[in-house]
């Protein structure tokens, strides 16, 4: 069995197909959310795979300091009036 810090999930997609992606993960809390959106295609060990289409995947790129600090200068302004 893995520890905590052992266990992993990958994502990947290939470059000739955005359509999709490969998911693997041996995480539990993974495993469990995945089988909710969809069925595995392949068991490995502790481990499962999964396709996703590209659109069930969202990659955000953040909130930058600069943004979080503006939206609580904001929301204290909010308060003041």
């Amino acid at each position: 069995m893995l520890t905590v810090a052992e266990r992993e999930t990958r994502l990947s997609m290939m470059g000739d197909d955005h359509a999709q992606w490969d998911v693997y993960t041996d995480d539990p809390m993974w495993i469990d959310r995945l089988d909710r959106i969809t069925a595995a295609i392949r068991t490995q060990g502790e481990g499962k795979w999964y396709k996703l289409r590209a659109d069930q995947v969202v990659v955000r790129i953040g909130i930058s300091e600069a943004k979080k600090a503006a939206g609580r200068k904001s929301a204290e302004n909010l308060h003041r009036r």
